[in-house]
């Protein structure tokens, strides 16, 4: 009989379904997974509506099915339909399907209307080609039969064979696996990339065990890729898989052994050569490009055959499908299933760290998959990818490589790569690290996509960020952990905002919000170092420099104007966590309230700013001057709705003043926006904003007005209605994700 356990209770019913298709002629329902009110399956023939329920009880005994049916009676009664199936991958004897039987009599012809695991088996060879679209099902027991007949085969691929069988059952047949076949079956060759924990492995095995079961030798290459070529049999057909094929060491320096040439010469080989040989390759992208940098002939040979596979992000569908099988084939208790089922697995699923790793790590015996509070535990390692990211980033980069992603975490998210260029060579040069401009661009190649991703932006400029924030996070977990690195950074900064991205990350306020303690406390530490870096920055340039026109020089870079707005706001933030000093206030303050007095710097940040001042510990010393400009400066300058919204938010939270007793102001207002709306140009963005403006003075008749603008300006609704269930894209409902999840709580 074949082996039913590589199957989730959904794949299973997916089975059933198109057997059961296939044998009575006409289309069989499914159903979303869920509460199922006793339906799995429904299907009319003849005239007669028949409703089906399965059971894949493979890990219980017949006590326990006997149970769950006498459970289904009073749903089928409920249901009464024309005639009904109780379908179970139990390897039932006769006398316990005429059990089940006497359950279900009144709509059951007989004991036949009860499938066994045995019937399913049979129905499976009658119909091979429903099995073929069953992949899982088909590879494992083809699998099986090519042990069963190779014992020595078996014996010599023994840790191949226990890790292919572990791994198979939690499989989920993803987009991926359709190209990475297409590959082998055109070039005999493929080559799985991608970051560490995404999949290689396992779509490899996967892969593997399909070619298994037709009849391909497996051969694990384990050291070198001369094991392949030894092992090369000219009558037989086989499959090589070379796992992280460029090892714990960097492609450079296994050219002394010669090997680039032997594998080369092997894809060379394979590629050109018989379907009988295939060759299946993972490596983790940044070593994948460190090769191609150092050996030129693989980039040539794949640009001729087109043998990389890429792996990325995983659709939600996926996502959600390896999650339940993880937890379905575990042995996680039930009381943290249904953690899970009861919404856990949106935070699991949305959580910007998710892996298939991660997840096979907190569904394993390694684990806690026992005790209350487990999807709290498995959103703490969610929440500390530093597990992933860290044997990559010890073991793989060279120390120039490593300070490249650790100083790219004192930068804005985004950053030009000339400005990159800079913070880098300056850090590595106070560590005494060699770095030239060449090498920096080579450390870019090894880390675009793993560590990095490279990009352009609007204005066609190369820009570098993190691959994702997981990495930012692993590079300040680095950065916190190691004084001399951290030290350095903030020795070497090169401009004001590095530091400022240094002290954000560590109270929370960029983009990582709880923060980090560990690095609030080693900044606070060195807090006279960081404080001295702040003063010689101060008047570094911004690293998000904004293009503009200038006359007499043409379009070139400028900082933003709310720059020092900024810089003044930071200082005050770092000075009630640590105190800078009164003279280093009083010098950055008075900076600030000459600009203000010039009508100068970003409404926004100065907002914000002001704020700070105000509940500043030397308010008292500033206030009053600092009020009276800022004031005049939002007052004289009401040029926008934008100038109108901070204007008003400043006489609303300051000056505490009632709008409704404000005629001049109202009237002033009243006429811009009479003149926004008739004229020609676009109107206002933030509509709806005026309106509340208008709502605040009492303004009615032009609330009416702009309310009326608003309803001319509205688009018209989207006919579209998305599809229930997966669709073509990996979309999957949220109402899907609810039912599949809540069998994990039955």
């Amino acid at each position: 009989m074949r082996d039913f356990s590589v199957l989730s209770d959904v794949e299973f019913e997916e089975l059933a379904g198109d057997l059961l298709g296939a044998e009575v002629g006409v289309p069989v329902e499914r159903f979303a997974a869920g509460a199922d009110g006793g339906i799995d399956l429904r299907w009319n023939a003849s005239g007669i509506t028949t409703i089906a329920q399965c059971k894949h009880y493979l890990r219980s005994s017949f006590s326990q099915l006997y149970a769950a049916a006498e459970k289904e009676v009073e749903k089928v009664k409920k249901l009464n339909p024309g005639a009904y199936h109780f379908i179970t991958t139990l390897d039932i004897s006769a006398s316990q399907k005429e059990r089940i039987y006497a359950l279900f009599s009144e709509w059951m012809s007989g004991p036949e209307y009860v499938l066994g695991g045995r019937d399913i088996d049979a129905l499976i060879t009658r119909y091979p080609d429903i099995e073929r679209r069953h992949a899982k099902l088909w590879v494992s027991t083809g699998m099986q039969l090519f042990w069963n007949l190779h014992s020595d085969i078996a014996n010599r691929a023994e840790a191949l064979r226990q890790r292919i069988e572990k791994s198979m059952p939690r499989y989920v047949v993803s987009s991926s696996y359709g190209p990475a076949r297409r590959l082998l079956d055109e070039h005999n060759v493929c080559l799985i990339s991608g970051p560490p924990g995404i999949g290689k492995t396992t779509l490899a095995q996967m892969l593997i065990a399909e070619h298994i079961s037709v009849g391909y030798e497996p051969i694990e290459v384990s050291a070198d890729i001369n094991e392949a070529w030894v092992a090369l049999s000219r009558d037989t057909s086989q499959i090589f898989l070379y796992d992280d094929f460029l090892g714990q060491i960097t492609f450079s320096e296994r050219l002394a052994k010669n090997e680039d040439k032997r594998l080369s010469d092997l894809i060379e080989k394979l590629s050109s050569g018989h379907s009988s040989k295939k060759l299946i390759l993972t490596t983790r992208e940044y070593i994948l490009r460190d090769a191609r940098l150092s050996y030129e002939r693989l980039g040539e040979l794949d640009s001729r055959y087109q043998f990389v596979l890429e792996l990325k992000a995983y659709s939600k569908a996926d996502k959600a499908q390896i999650l339940y099988n993880h937890l379905w084939h575990s042995d996680v208790a039930a009381s943290c299933l249904r953690e899970i089922a009861k919404g856990g697995y949106k935070e699991i699923l949305n959580h910007r760290s998710y892996n298939p790793r991660l997840v096979e790590y907190c569904t394993g015996k390694a684990f806690d998959t026992q005790s209350p509070g487990y999807l709290s535990r498995f959103k703490e390692s969610l929440d500390h990818p530093e597990r992933i990211w860290r044997v990559a980033f010890e073991e793989h980069l060279t120390d120039e490589q490593r300070l490249l992603v650790l100083v790219l975490s004192t930068l804005p998210r985004r950053v030009a790569i000339d400005v990159l260029l800079e913070a880098h060579q300056s850090l590595c040069s106070n560590l005494g690290v060699l770095s030239t401009e060449s090498s920096f661009r080579r450390a870019l190649e090894v880390l675009e996509g793993t560590f990095v991703a490279i990009s352009r932006n609007r204005d066609s400029d190369t820009t570098i960020q993190h691959a994702n924030p997981s990495v930012t996070e692993f590079a300040l977990f680095r950065v916190a952990s190691d004084r001399k690195v951290l030290e350095a950074i903030v020795a070497s900064a090169v401009s004001f905002d590095q530091l400022t991205e240094l002290f954000l990350y560590a109270r929370g306020g960029s983009f990582i919000y709880q923060g980090n303690p560990k690095l609030m406390t080693a900044l606070k530490n060195m807090k006279e170092k960081f404080t001295a870096a702040m003063s010689a920055s101060f008047d570094s340039p911004s690293l998000q420099q904004e293009k503009a026109w200038i006359p007499g020089v043409g379009i070139t870079r400028v900082d933003p104007t709310g720059k020092l707005d900024e810089r003044v706001g930071i200082y005050l933030q770092v000075d009630k966590e640590w105190h800078v000093g009164d003279e280093a206030i009083r010098v950055v303050v008075e900076r600030l309230l000459g600009q203000w007095r010039n009508h100068k710097g970003d409404k926004a940040e100065a907002s914000s700013t002001f704020t700070l001042l105000s509940s500043h510990r030397s308010a008292d010393h500033y206030m009053g001057e600092a009020h009276e400009v800022f004031h005049d400066w939002l007052g004289s300058t009401l040029d926008t709705a934008e100038d109108w919204r901070h204007y008003i938010d400043h006489l609303s939270d300051h000056d505490r003043i009632n709008l409704q007793d404000e005629w001049d102001i109202a009237d002033r207002f009243e006429r811009f926006m009479e003149d926004e709306i008739v004229s020609s140009g676009p109107h206002p963005s933030n509509l709806d904003d005026m309106k509340s403006i208008a709502d605040e003075f009492g303004l009615h008749e032009l609330s009416e007005r702009i309310d009326e603008v608003i309803a001319a300006e509205a688009e018209p609704d989207d006919d579209y209605e998305r599809p229930d269930g997966f669709r073509e894209g990996g979309y999957v409902t949220e109402s899907y994700l609810e039912g599949l999840f809540g069998r994990l709580a039955e």
